[in-house]
């Protein structure tokens, strides 16, 4: 223990040692530069001194750069902060306008919600929103989007936020028609196939490209846009049409209406 005290001592002195070595040495270079023949040495210290003085001067005009940097950062977040304030308001706002005119249309009472998180597995296709009993959500609660787009519904819900089934999960079904005729059937999930329209009769009309929309002939209300006829497969040896439907929206992130009574 001793002796490593003795290396320690040895090893701390031979640095303070360098120190002062360099010191000296970079004093030394100084006092040779400024000094020139018929000058003397007391005015050659005199201008070592003024350059220290210069350098001191120079850290000091750094300290206030870097003090006006953090001044004008602090200045640029609060100006991002309000712009984002602002348009959070606009959106809301907005998101307020669509809904006042849904509800106008359906003639039923929506409460806005968002979207955020999304669950698509071979288990079910779910998402969660960010409203739940304290905001009287309870299930089998209707969730659309903004345009009127069957989402899906309220399955389970929690004091702040609910489980969504989406119109993709295999268990979920809502009676449908095309929009434009009589044709009309039950629409099922079909996971990342999307939907299928069934029952739909080798008599019935139906092509590729139309529009499937809710009939109100169950607990959803008539005329939310469900998706649309991606494909038609006829068979006259079977009794039903094979109708394969693109959902009318991807949900993701972002703002939702939920129904109420």
């Amino acid at each position: 223990m001793r002796n490593q005290s003795i290396s320690r001592f040895i090893f701390i002195t031979i640095i303070v040692l360098a120190i002062l070595m360099v010191f000296n040495v970079v004093a030394l270079h100084a006092v040779r530069r400024q000094y020139t023949p018929g000058t003397s040495a007391g005015a050659s210290l005199f201008d070592i001194a003024g350059q220290v003085r210069e350098w001191f001067g120079y850290i000091k005009q750094w300290q206030n750069l870097s003090i006006e940097n953090a001044h004008l950062r602090s200045l640029v977040a609060d100006d991002v902060s309000a712009t984002a304030t602002i348009k959070s308001l606009q959106t809301e706002n907005e998101t307020l306008r669509k809904t006042a005119g849904l509800a106008t249309r359906l003639k039923r009472n929506l409460l806005p919600a968002g979207i955020f998180n999304i669950s698509l597995s071979p288990d079910g296709y779910y998402a969660l929103i960010n409203k739940g009993s304290v905001d009287r959500i309870v299930a089998e609660q209707v969730v659309i989007s903004l345009a009127g787009e069957l989402i899906g519904k309220v399955v389970t819900v929690f004091s702040t936020s609910s489980q969504v089934m989406l119109v993709t999960d295999p268990a979920f079904s809502v009676t449908a028609k095309v929009l434009g005729n009589k044709t009309n059937g039950i629409v099922s999930g079909a996971l990342a196939e999307g939907l299928s329209l069934n029952f739909i009769t080798q008599a019935d009309t139906i092509s590729e490209g139309d529009t499937i929309v809710t009939t109100g002939d169950d607990l959803i209300p008539a005329g939310l846009v469900i998706g649309v006829v991606r494909r038609v497969e006829n068979n006259e040896t079977q009794l039903f049409k094979k109708v394969e439907i693109n959902p009318s929206i991807q949900p993701g992130q972002g703002s939702v209406v939920v129904i109420q009574p």
